[in-house]
């Protein structure tokens, strides 16, 4: 009896795999050479490569909760690119905009009394930069990386906000080591990691990823990064 529950209990886990939505690049996307689910897009000197079904991480079904999506980008537009969580998103068709989720406790001057986690050790190796400088609210992650010393907005109150929303035992050691970092990346830098949105894949059959581009420097927008895509069965 007992061997039967478990082997149910199997074929259940592996339909949910098998079952489970990711994005692939939708209707007008431009693919990147020999990648038909690597979307990309170039503006004003940054371009970005986006993929919406390479995890493979720690949990397997991140994608029933949230949209892991990997995007690299790079940067030769003559300004220093703020990479920053506030701004991407995925807009649905049905209208409403998918947050990207924090996915780690943000350390700000604003909030610097308010109790914070002791320092995760992050393994580094997932993701991948250069030319890349960490936010200042995230430094106490990154000692082996240059932290920002410009301005670099932060709002505690998105970031408390969002961090919220991660339930017990999320994000993971894995989440954590390749999630994209905030900071910026100067002229001739790149950078990729995932960026973890609010779940999208069960309640849109289409949205678009967008990311505003912001010159770190002074804050100004100098140009938004558009792809389309579309959800299907993983």
């Amino acid at each position: 009896m007992m061997r039967s529950v478990a082997a149910l209990l199997s074929v259940f886990a592996l339909e949910a795999c098998v079952h489970e939505k990711v994005l692939e690049p939708g209707a007008g996307a431009e693919l990147a050479p020999g990648r038909a689910n690597v979307a990309e897009a170039a503006v004003a000197g940054v371009s970005v490569k986006v993929t919406g079904d390479s995890w493979k991480g720690d949990p397997q079904n991140l994608g029933t909760l949230f949209t892991p999506v990997r995007v690299t980008l790079e940067n030769h537009s003559g300004k220093t690119l703020r990479v920053s969580y506030r701004d991407f998103s995925l807009a649905g068709g049905s209208g409403f905009n998918y947050a990207a989720i924090p996915p780690i406790k943000a350390r700000g001057t604003l909030s610097s009394a308010r109790e914070t986690p002791s320092s995760p050790t992050l393994q580094l190796a997932g993701w991948e930069h250069r030319g890349f400088q960490v936010a200042p609210h995230y430094s106490y992650l990154y000692p082996g990386l240059s932290p920002w010393t410009g301005p670099f907005a932060y709002d505690p109150f998105y970031y408390d906000n969002f961090y919220a929303r991660w339930p017990e035992k999320l994000p993971t050691q894995d989440m954590l080591s390749e999630a994209l970092p905030e900071g910026v990346v100067q002229d001739g830098g790149s950078v990729s990691g995932f960026v973890y949105f609010q779940s999208v894949t069960n309640r849109e059959s289409a949205v678009q990823f967008d990311m505003n581009l912001v010159d770190a420097s002074d804050g100004q927008t100098f140009g938004v990064l558009a792809i389309p895509f579309q959800t299907k069965q993983g």
